[in-house]
């Protein structure tokens, strides 16, 4: 065997030598640039991880605001609808009072507008009356041809019944 090493030309020492080399270089590698770029890519890769995990639980934080999102709409939307339909019942309600307040006005201006009336008319027949008595007072006095004051009070008063009657 050592005869074919050295028919190959390999010379013990000189290999020997390249070997602690070699040792060498791979120690100060690993030492000085495996190791550090190792524990970059390891850093690396844990920020990553990371930044995955974060990623999900921003979809899972997104993914419940939209929830709470659709669930505040829904009841703004309902409660929406119920104040509509109050401010519909109120201004029915309101309708009504202002018919059934416009009814009663207009029933109590009837009734003022009779009543007014019924006022007019009563003065209306004694102011009708009082000039009657006063026109049959001068009437009967140039039929009876007597003064005015001197005739009977009944007699005029029983004459104005009978006109009334008529």
């Amino acid at each position: 065997m050592s005869e074919l090493f050295h028919q190959f030309g390999v010379n013990w020492q000189l290999l020997g030598a390249q070997m602690v080399n070699f040792a060498i270089l791979l120690l100060v590698l690993k030492k000085f640039a495996y190791g550090p770029l190792l524990s970059m890519l390891h850093e690396r890769r844990k920020r990553i991880a990371e930044g995955l995990e974060a990623a999900e639980a921003s979809q899972k934080r997104l993914a419940e605001a939209d929830a709470q999102k659709a669930s505040i709409l829904a009841d703004a939307r309902k409660e929406s609808l119920g104040i509509v339909q109050q401010g519909e019942q109120l201004a029915k309600e309101r309708v009504r009072f202002m018919l059934d307040g416009g009814q009663k006005q207009a029933g109590d201006i009837v009734e003022e507008g009779k009543a007014r009336a019924a006022e007019e008319k009563l003065k209306m027949k004694e102011d009708v009356w009082r000039e009657s008595t006063a026109f049959l007072t001068k009437a009967l006095g140039k039929i009876v041809e007597k003064s005015p004051e001197t005739l009977d009070g009944v007699l005029i008063k029983g004459v104005v019944e009978e006109l009334k009657k008529i």
